[in-house]
């Protein structure tokens, strides 16, 4: 049977309007310049930002649906200063790592819950994230897979870091406690409880000696952190306590002043790692900790104000000069008492960290980064609520000012990245009439984009705007406001022309606003509906220009005409055919009047909820109307007949409906953050498409239907295509069913159990996914193929997929292609998946493969996974016996040449190194005595030119 509708499909665009969206934000380091290059998280999207342009370097995107909650920078490697990858986590769980210099990424899936933190090692080799499950996992970046599960925390992770020196990672959690792992045994081997509430955050400083950690109160606590030697784990294990007498805790107060505390000290005997509390840090604000940050000298703290608490951490000389200095005064105020000196010779708590001047910043924060120089500035980067980026400027010179607040007034913006985006939500958009200009009306401002370039080409201060529409002719665009005003704007010119006040409310009401606008059929007028209960006519016209005697602008007049309405206005729709207007009402009701005599032609009931939009169709034969009910209602306009109620097509409410020109197909938004596609002929939803994070308050379909708009609470402006490809409505029902399935965790419930993992801290890292099931129905697909050609023998005809796909006659070389096209984050959980049979098959693969020395290093992987976790099976099986004792003497065999080529190849490449660093020492030294030979033969000339000068005079 074929097709009776066809439907072309909508696919998205691209997203812009986004600065910054996500409490994470990051300095990135490119072409050694450090401070000018942001990344900052907008919703699916990462954008770094050129901040001395105030332009857009690049938009990373790694096709995930989910939203990036986390992102951190790959350290600089040795010799360099330049960032060269990102790794990023999104609320599904997964872990991106983008290279910024090519835009590719590599994916990894190990989290069932939302990315909260990610770190990397020193070297950039590692990766470790945590989730809002409670675990960490750790990446190996260089052989693409998981590492190990580190189970222990009970709560959402807040922090990730790692050591420098040693393979431990410090993580903090809402559990209250700060956990030291190490990576080598993959244990918990001490645990931080010296917190009574939230750790949100810590920082380590001083080359991993000093820990700062933040939690939901006013003190930043600091920690000392001494590993002991083996020698002195042996003293202290013999006399049964420690030697190292406990240290003094100071506290820095805002003023900066020092008190003492008691001593604290937190006791492991079973560790060779020492923590002794060494004071607390006071903030300005007593709000809890949101952040720290540090880059080694400042440390930026800030919480859920918009004021970044600044701290600097001297060095050793700076330390013992400011020692010396407070002895100094010590001794004179010791000889001027006439008693001897109590003061400490120790370094303190506030000889090591000194408190900055905080900086304000314009909104509250998301997210902050700080850099440092070795001139002494100092600049802070400030992601804002309000979709804005900010870089303030201080040094380490700057001091608090006591008697008033650490916030300066006369604080450096050195950059301020605003436009890009709107201050708050978009209320209102629309397409002018050839589509590629979108205009966007928000709370503060009014903005055109090109839609195209993706560029704001014009932006107008405005009121909080409810509606807009363009004017005929694109050059002008009229919006309704809160506050009951209309205001028209000249495009061309950036200017406000009218300013009006047009609804009215009465003196015992108090919602105000202009809630609807609608053009009339013929393009020369609008119509106006507001919290007056009153649709106001309108008419363009052309008046004088006051400012130029010539010159005639455009301007609108209230006509006679006017219609009072039972209650407060809603919505406003006239039809193309110029016959009727639609009024829809808060007290639930739609109704429909002649537009030339303004009759009363029919009622629309049955609603719950008031309707807060609807449209007609292009043939005014149908209008739609949407409810806070969450329904949708679609009515023929001859008979006022409701022609089918499509309920829960929103949950929460729907916001905006528009009809596609020329078509009874028309587009819904609402309150769950979906865009949906219905035909209003056999009431079915054609697609559902997903992006936006929260509430879509409008959506605009262009004339022709090629392209639809629309905005957010996100503050994001989405733009969804037209595409050539067709939609078959039973296909797309199917795949929506099977991405339900998974994001239900129904896949990650079927994950198989191994012994040992019951209760343990550390487990394996994959989890279940559909790529995962796709490899392993590969792998079985590959097996078979080969048991046939394997069984027909060498005269056997290859397979269409050994010829065709993978380019090899060889059964052998085959399964070997199709184990490398799966992704190495994939292949364990392939592998744990497949069945005994399946696994027996596969050893006698990778038997074949050490025999003809074939990748050693992904045979050999393969192979002791399968056996580690398939081992009582094998033991009782007598078919892999004896393959288990020929795979037991030949891959050592196999290791240890590979082994032995790999020291050769490190070796080899050691000596070219050695040998290109003495060449080029050797050809610097020739160059620098070529320089001074040749600065000696300028002088000597120089010398005698003198010479015969004065023996001429």
């Amino acid at each position: 049977m074929g097709l009776t509708t066809q439907y072309l499909r909508y696919v998205p665009g691209s997203a812009f309007g986004l600065v910054g969206t996500e409490r994470c934000v990051r300095f990135v380091t490119k072409y050694s310049q450090t401070g000018r290059y942001v990344a900052a998280p907008a919703c699916e999207f990462v954008l770094i930002w050129d901040c001395k342009r105030s332009s857009k370097v690049l938009t990373l995107s790694a096709g995930i649906e989910g939203q990036v909650t986390s992102l951190e920078v790959r350290p600089p490697a040795p010799g360099s200063l330049d960032n060269t990858h990102l790794a990023v986590g999104y609320s599904d769980g997964s872990v991106v790592l983008f290279d910024i210099r090519t835009g590719t990424s590599l994916k990894f899936a190990g989290h069932r819950g939302a990315v909260t933190t990610l770190a990397w090692d020193d070297q950039g080799m590692r990766v470790a994230s945590g989730s809002q499950d409670g675990e960490i996992v750790v990446w190996d970046v260089v052989s693409e897979r998981g590492i190990v599960r580190l189970k222990g925390h009970q709560g959402k992770i807040t922090r990730l870091r790692f050591l420098k020196d040693r393979s431990i990672v410090v993580s903090s959690c809402r559990d209250s406690f700060i956990k030291f792992w190490d990576l080598d045994t993959n244990h918990c081997f001490r645990t931080l409880t010296g917190h009574r509430a939230e750790v949100w955050d810590f920082v380590l400083l001083k080359n991993d000696t000093r820990l700062i950690s933040g939690s939901s109160d006013a003190e930043l606590r600091v920690w000392s952190l001494r590993f002991k030697d083996p020698e002195e784990m042996a003293v202290d294990d013999r006399d049964g306590k420690s030697l190292e007498p406990p240290s003094k805790m100071f506290r820095i107060d805002t003023e900066g002043e020092i008190k003492g505390q008691e001593d604290d000290t937190e006791e492991d005997d079973a560790s060779n790692l020492e923590i002794t509390r060494l004071g607390s840090i006071l903030r300005s604000r007593g709000d809890r900790v949101c952040g720290l940050q540090t880059d080694g000298h400042i440390v930026a703290c800030y919480g859920k104000s918009a004021v970044v608490d600044l701290f600097h951490v001297l060095s050793e000389e700076e330390v013992s000069a400011k020692v010396a200095s407070r002895l100094k005064k010590a001794r004179k105020r010791a000889r001027e008492a006439g008693t001897a000196m109590t003061e400490n010779e120790a370094p303190q708590l506030g000889d090591e960290i000194g408190k900055l001047p905080a900086v304000k910043a314009q909104n509250k924060l998301y997210g902050v980064d700080v850099s440092s120089d070795r001139y002494g500035s100092v600049k802070v980067l400030a992601l804002h609520l309000d979709n804005s980026l900010a870089i303030f400027g201080t040094s380490v010179d700057a001091k608090a000012d006591k008697n008033k607040s650490d916030e300066r007034k006369d604080q450096e913006v050195i950059c301020q990245l605003q436009l890009p985006g709107h201050r708050t939500e978009i209320r209102a958009v629309a397409f002018n009439s050839i589509s590629d200009q979108i205009i966007t009306a928000s709370g503060e401002s009014l903005k055109v984009w090109h839609r195209s370039e993706k560029q704001a080409i014009a932006t107008i201060p405005c009121d909080y705007a409810l509606s807009v529409i363009v004017v005929p002719g694109d050059r002008h665009a009229l919006i309704g406001t809160r506050s009951g005003r209309l205001q028209l704007f000249d495009l061309g010119s950036a200017k406000m022309l009218e300013d009006i006040v047009a609804h009215e409310p009465a003196e015992n009401e108090t919602d105000t606003g202009v809630w609807a606008l609608a053009l009339t059929h013929d393009g020369r007028g609008f119509l106006s509906g507001g919290s007056d209960k009153m649709v106001k006519f309108w008419k363009f016209e052309l008046v004088k220009d006051e400012s130029e005697s010539q010159a005639r602008r455009l301007s609108f007049i209230q006509d006679k005409r006017a219609l009072k309405v039972a209650d407060q206005v809603t919505s406003v729709r006239c039809a193309s055919d110029g016959f009727y207007i639609a009024v829809a009402t808060l007290d639930n009701k739609e109704t429909l009047y002649y537009s030339d005599t303004l009759k009363l032609y029919h009622e629309l009931y049955g609603k719950s909820l008031p309707s807060t939009c609807m449209d007609f169709s292009t043939d005014a034969t149908l209008i739609v109307t949407g409810s806070k009910d969450s329904s949708l209602r679609i009515y023929g306009t001859d008979f006022g007949d409701m022609r089918k109620l499509l309920k829960n097509a929103h949950q929460g409410g729907v916001t905006d409906l528009q009809f596609i020109s020329n078509t009874h197909m028309f587009f819904s938004c609402g309150h769950d953050g979906t865009l949906k596609q219905w035909d209003a002929d056999n009431f079915q939803r054609i697609i559902t498409l997903q992006g936006h994070v929260g509430i879509i308050r409008c959506l605009s379909v262009c004339p022709k239907g090629a392209w639809v708009a629309t905005c957010g609470q996100d503050r994001s402006i989405r733009l969804w295509q037209r595409t050539q490809e067709p939609l078959v409505l039973e296909d797309e029902r199917e795949e929506e069913r099977l991405k339900d399935e998974e994001e239900s965790g129904m896949l990650a419930s079927q994950r198989p159990a191994i012994a040992g993992e019951d209760g343990a801290q550390a487990v394996r890292p994959s989890t279940t996914t559909q790529e995962t099931e796709r490899a392993v129905d590969s792998i079985r697909e590959a097996l078979e193929i080969y048991r046939e050609q394997v069984e027909a023998g060498p005269t056997a005809t290859p397979h269409q997929l050994m010829t065709y796909v993978y380019n090899t006659a060889d059964p052998l070389r085959f399964v070997l292609e199709v184990l490398r096209k799966i992704k190495s984050s994939e292949l364990e959980e392939a592998v744990i998946m497949l069945p005994l049979d399946n696994i027996l098959e596969l050893m006698v693969v990778i038997k074949g493969l050490l025999e003809n020395n074939w990748d050693i290093e992904l045979a050999s992987r393969i192979l002791v996974l399968a056996v580690r976790i398939n081992l009582p099976q094998l033991l009782s099986s007598p078919k892999a016996a004896p393959l288990v004792r020929s795979l037991a003497k030949l891959l050592p065999k196999r290791i240890k040449e590979f082994k032995d080529m790999i020291g050769f190849n490190a070796a080899g490449l050691r000596h070219m190194k050695d040998r290109i660093e003495e060449r080029s020492e050797t050809q610097m030294f020739a160059e620098a005595l070529e320089n001074v030979q040749t600065s000696r033969k300028k002088r000597k000339k120089k010398d005698r030119a003198v010479k015969r000068a004065l023996l001429t005079i």
